[in-house]
């Protein structure tokens, strides 16, 4: 028994096992940190409360579209609120307007797809 823990643990420090539902090491999620390109690429579901490179990609475009906003990676209410103020500018209305970063909203401010 203490030979295959000593083997889990030998195989998890390498970080051999990752994936969804696996067991990986603890900075894998910033040893694999998307930079802006990738963030374009993928278009990650955002909202409040997430942190890091894509959440710094959409406030830079924010910005870029004119709604001021802070750039500093992390999806505050500052965030939120600079979102819900381009998703009214792209003509959603009542529950689209919800601060959340989905397709239609990176469409928006990448493709300049609003509608």
């Amino acid at each position: 028994m203490r030979q295959v823990r000593i083997l889990v643990v030998a195989v998890i420090s390498a970080g051999v096992l990752g994936g969804a539902g696996m067991l990986a090491p603890a900075d894998a999620a910033t040893s694999a940190a998307p930079n802006a390109a990738g963030c374009a690429q993928t278009r990650p579901f955002l909202s409040q409360g997430d942190r890091g490179t894509c959440v710094r990609y959409l406030q830079q475009k924010l910005t870029d579209q004119g709604i001021g906003t802070r750039v500093d990676g992390v999806f505050g209410s500052g965030t939120a609120k600079s979102v819900k103020t381009f998703q009214y500018a792209c003509g959603y209305r009542g529950r689209d307007v919800d601060g959340l970063v989905g397709p239609r909203t990176w469409a928006g401010l990448l493709d300049h797809a609003c509608v």
